[in-house]
């Protein structure tokens, strides 16, 4: 091989690593930026089915966008002043119930706790203790909220702004690509490609939504048979957090058992909730998701897993629920484009396609 040759590849493998170290750069460093484009194309995918359905109804696309997105934000806005006062409560007794929890459960746990201490933790919890040294305060999450006010608020009005254009403008990207194509072929290449993407995209998308809401509807109901209070919370953290796989569940286990032992005293009673829960996700990620959706667009669960990692590394809480919607998104994209299906075959978790009988048999050889 050729010095040059060499030189040129090596030349080549350097800019793309530092192409892709100042890309990665870009998007940690001006996330308050991205975050707003990157959450407004994903819920624009979402919505544009039912800014389709307005239009067919007879309204103009505008209109039809503008009461999607007002419509929309309402619910958010309502739902956050209803739930933000519970959540700020339940969050500052946090310390109270990792000790209860220990409580409760200190047969478990008693090898490695000393449940004399544990015995005091508690009484110094207790309302009719005098000259309590020690008082458990949780953080105060309305002033977490509070410093970062400013921020947060500009970026939900720069979202609801751009996904309103998104909605609004329709095909208008697609046009444009089709536009700058040079052959009539790839124009009609490139409207096909278009038109599937957005629909297969829109419709999972909807469908795992639809999905999740559906999680935190039942998820809500179960917790107030319980007993359990403010239901309403626990079903919203339900259905947002299960756009987070693995994790999510995960985390809202958690804060279901920990808001149990503050509830009740016995831990049958406080494992209960938390048990049911496992048991609708176990229900909804093994037989609901899977039939309704389809297997087609399952994904690989280490490039989930990954993928989910590296956007919350990147982007914090806002990275963790775009993930696996933005994996999708290049999934479907890579199985229309021909370059890109190698890349969409490893981003499947679905075994590779047996070949026929007549691909695995190898040509006879013949002989004189």
């Amino acid at each position: 091989m050729p010095i040059e040759t060499r030189d040129n590849r090596t030349l080549t493998v350097a800019a793309v690593v530092l192409a892709t170290l100042a890309v990665l750069a870009a998007l940690y460093f001006a996330r308050t930026l991205f975050i707003p484009i990157t959450v407004a194309g994903v819920a624009a995918l979402v919505l544009a089915p039912i800014v389709r359905l307005l239009c067919k109804l007879g309204l103009p696309r505008v209109v039809a966008s503008a009461i999607v997105v007002l419509t929309a934000g309402g619910l958010v806005g309502v739902v956050l002043a209803r739930l933000s006062a519970p959540a700020a409560d339940w969050f500052a007794r946090l310390p109270e119930a990792m000790i209860r929890l220990r409580y409760i459960f200190r047969e478990v746990v008693g090898a490695l706790q000393n449940v004399k201490q544990i015995t005091e933790d508690m009484a110094q919890l207790s309302p009719g203790k005098e000259n309590a040294d020690v008082v458990v305060q949780g953080p105060d999450l309305t002033q977490i909220f509070l410093t970062n006010t400013g921020q947060l608020l500009t970026i939900i009005l720069v979202t609801a702004i751009l996904l309103f254009f998104l909605l609004a403008n329709g095909y208008l990207f697609l046009r444009k690509t089709v536009h700058i194509m040079p052959t009539l072929s790839e124009k009609k290449r490139a409207v096909e490609i278009g038109r599937d993407l957005q629909v297969e995209v829109s419709r999972y998308l909807l469908s795992i939504t639809a999905i999740n809401l559906g999680l935190g509807c039942v998820t809500a109901a179960t917790m107030a048979s319980f007993g359990l209070p403010d239901p309403l919370l626990w079903g919203v953290m339900a259905a947002t957090l299960n756009f987070v796989p693995y994790v999510g569940a995960i985390v809202t286990a958690g804060a279901i058992l920990l808001a149990s032992v503050l509830t009740f005293s016995a831990p049958l009673e406080a494992v209960l909730p938390t048990l049911a829960f496992g048991a609708l996700t176990a229900l909804e990620g093994n037989i609901v998701t899977p039939t309704l959706v389809g297997r087609r667009l399952s994904l690989n669960p280490v490039i989930v897993f990954s993928c989910v990692l590296f956007w919350g590394w990147l982007w914090g809480v806002a990275g963790l629920l775009i993930a696996v919607p933005l994996l999708v998104v290049f999934k479907i994209l890579c199985d229309h484009i021909v370059p890109l299906q190698v890349v969409g075959e490893y981003l499947s978790s679905l075994p590779p396609a047996q070949p026929t009988s007549e691909e695995s048999s190898e040509p006879a050889v013949r002989t004189n």
